[in-house]
């Protein structure tokens, strides 16, 4: 076999045991160690304290705040002129946004980290942000224990991926590593593909660490040379052996990616002959049981002149085609129990979407986004809702079949929750019997009993409840019975929470489910432009809901005067869709009506609002700082315990019945650069992703599976 060695160069890679080699070359190097930036750990890393003590300046980023208070107790204890060399940060660095903002030549990693320390995800963003952002290497130091890696060469490898290593070794029990990030990283790394130097150096690492580790166990001395010698040799003699395999291996996955395509490709074909078949068979069901009297009318004469008995029965055959017409059979099919009922549309492929709303937009927003993605995930999908919001035109504007029955408030008082279940149950029964859905997915805080009803009816139906916690202590043992009525229970989190697809049972818990994605949002430049907000202007984003601007001692009256008093703001009023509408004639303020307002919030340096679950989790992902003023009046949603979570990460101020005092101090808490620029870091770091997404990739492969 003719191949190319080219990315088996040999490496010059320089090993060191217990020489101090890793400080003692940040230290002798002043101009990296000018620019460092340190990922800490733990709270006890020394590298910082040790740049200090010969005049460098360094900034130092911990994760967790019992170890952010560790290391301040450690600086503490430098002398004050010292103390002025280290800036310390708390933040989430497995986030690279988190580290964009921090220019440094090199970055170090050091202390007590987990095994997430070195997963591919973690490290690929290290290598864009050195390689794109800050053209600079990377040094890692952290001790050997079982809790890091069981296998030295597991550590080695997988930062080999992504950056060569020029010098590595061991120094007081600790592994460090320096590297400088590839020019190129291949779509189709092969894992395990290391040069003659690398595992030299891996093999003479290993039998140091053997020698370092050893407690009471004779060993035969050699010396350094001889060790080096029996790591080239081993390496040189297992080189041509594993080129050999690796090139087999990216054999293989060619192979594998042309068996790929071709199953794609007749998996497509496979679809395509499956939906004309559906096609072919609904138009003959249709013609058959489901046709136009004028249709029934002229095969019924056609029919009549292929055969004397036929021309015979003809009259009678008008006749019954007469009846069934004034009856209004026509257009129906029998049911198994002799009544006529709509011909079902069955392509298999259908999901109905089921969200429960009154006077807000909570739970068919949270749909709407699921449904836009599981759209975008497969486009064969049939999305249908039944919705008792009144925001229809919503559904409809994202191109989805929609049915709505008003909620029950919303009928005289007369009408009794029984009565209004039953008629529930009827749309509900109807529109599953026309669909045939495959799966029903529900958003409400509780199950109707005309819901249960309606999907008790139907055998094989997958369901769905995406069912929202954060509820307020003793509401939510109310509807965990309701549960049982479900094949699969979504959980959204909430920020700060541990939501990273976690299951328990029939429950999964996701991240917050959000409308739209970052990259949807308007810029704000455009935003600005459109809305002709001046120069210099700041401007700030108001949703509180309750109260009228008119009485001046409402919260909202009082926050615009508040607001209004700085020359420098201007003010944008969100209202609702499906609202009140507000008679404003102010200066400075405009109202937004319009769906999703948060299309808008890359335009806002500070958003006044409530702590509804979707505004809230909007504010954090898009990472505006934020006032947050909690509605302590909600039947089960805890939006005190919500709010806090921001206000303890330093992402939001909260403010529980405030007074124009408290609105004074707030706004100006908020809008001073250095608190602003914060606070939308410390918004960023509290979201990971939109659950949305991974709701509708379980919704797709869950069907898939079914099918």
């Amino acid at each position: 076999m003719k191949f190319d060695v080219s990315p088996f160069y040999t490496e010059n890679i320089e090993v060191l045991i217990n020489e101090g080699c890793l400080n003692n070359r940040l230290i002798a190097n002043g101009r990296k160690a000018n620019s460092l930036l340190i990922l800490s750990g733990d709270g006890e890393t020394q590298a910082s304290l040790e740049l200090a003590r010969v005049d460098q300046r360094v900034t130092e980023l911990v994760r967790f705040d019992e170890d952010l208070q560790k290391k301040r107790k450690m600086v503490s204890s430098l002398p004050h002129e010292l103390q002025e060399n280290i800036n310390l940060q708390k933040v989430n660095y497995y986030l690279a946004a988190e580290l964009e903002a921090y220019h440094s030549e090199m970055v170090l990693l050091e202390g007590n980290f987990t095994r997430r320390f070195y997963e591919e995800g973690f490290l690929l963003a290290l290598h864009r942000i050195l390689s794109e952002e800050l053209n600079g290497s990377l040094a890692v130091k952290f001790p050997i224990n079982e809790e890091i890696t069981e296998d030295i060469s597991e550590v080695v490898l997988s930062l080999n991926q992504f950056f060569i290593a020029t010098s590595m070794g061991f120094e007081d029990g600790y592994l460090f590593f320096i590297g400088e990030p590839r020019t190129a990283l291949p779509e189709d790394r092969i894992k395990q593909e290391v040069t003659s130097g690398l595992l030299a150096a891996i093999l003479k690492l290993e039998k140091a660490h053997q020698k370092l580790t050893a407690v009471l166990v004779e060993s035969k001395p050699s010396s350094e040379d001889t060790d080096d010698a029996i790591a080239t040799a081993v390496a040189n003699q297992n080189m041509e052996q594993m080129i050999q395999q690796q090139f087999q291996i990216r054999d293989l996955n060619e192979q594998l990616k042309n068996l790929k395509r071709d199953s794609n490709k007749k998996e497509k074909q496979l679809s395509q002959v499956t939906r004309k078949y559906n096609r072919a068979q609904h138009i003959v069901n249709h013609m058959d049981s489901n046709a136009s009297t004028r249709y029934l009318i002229g095969d019924a004469v056609m029919g009549s002149t292929k055969s004397f008995g036929r021309a015979i029965r003809l009259p009678k055959r008008l006749l019954r085609i007469y009846r069934d017409a004034k009856s209004g059979k026509i257009g129906r099919i029998k049911n198994g129990s002799g009544s006529f009922e709509i011909e079902p549309i069955n392509d298999g492929n259908a999901i109905l979407f089921v969200p429960t709303n009154g006077a807000g937009l909570g739970h068919l927003t949270r749909l709407l986004a699921i449904a836009r993605r599981v759209k975008r995930i497969d486009p064969s999908k049939k999305i249908i809702f039944h919705t008792t919001s009144s925001a229809m035109h919503l559904i409809l504007q994202e191109g989805f079949l929609g049915y709505h029955l008003p909620s029950k408030m919303l009928f005289p008082k007369e009408m009794s929750a029984k009565q209004w279940n039953a008629m529930l149950r009827d749309h509900l029964e109807t529109v599953i019997g026309i669909h045939q859905p495959e799966t029903i997915v529900f958003d409400g805080a509780f199950p109707y009993a005309g819901l249960v009803a309606s999907m008790r009816k139907k055998d094989g139906l997958r369901k769905i409840w995406v069912k929202r916690g954060q509820h307020k202590e003793g509401k939510a043992e109310l509807v965990e019975t309701k549960e049982a009525e479900f094949d699969e229970v979504y959980v959204p989190g909430e920020a700060g929470g541990e939501n990273s697809m976690t299951k328990e049972g029939i429950k999964t818990f996701c991240e917050p489910v959000l409308y739209l994605d970052r990259e949807e949002l308007k810029d704000r430049e455009s935003v600005r432009r459109q809305w002709n907000i001046p120069e210099g202007m700041k401007m700030v984003y108001v949703q509180l809901g309750a109260g009228k601007i008119n009485d001046i001692h409402s919260t909202i009256s009082i926050l615009l005067n508040e607001l209004l008093k700085r020359d420098d703001v201007f003010v944008v009023i969100g209202e609702s869709i499906i609202g009140n509408r507000m008679d404003l004639k102010m200066d400075r303020v405009l109202t937004l009506r319009d769906y999703p307002n948060s299309i808008y919030f890359n335009a806002f340096d500070l958003i006044v609002t409530a702590t509804g679950y979707n505004t809230f989790h909007e504010v954090m992902y898009f990472g505006v700082p934020s006032i947050l003023i909690p509605n302590e009046n909600t039947k089960t949603d805890d939006q005190v315990a919500r709010a806090m979570i921001a206000g303890n990460a330093g992402a939001a101020i909260v403010l529980r019945d405030p007074g124009a005092a408290d609105f004074e101090k707030a706004i100006q808490e908020a809008l001073d650069e250095e608190n602003n620029q914060n606070m939308r870091r410390s918004a960023h770091s509290l979201m990971k992703e939109n659950g949305a997404q991974q709701m509708a990739e379980m919704i797709v492969q869950g069907a898939t599976v079914n099918q």
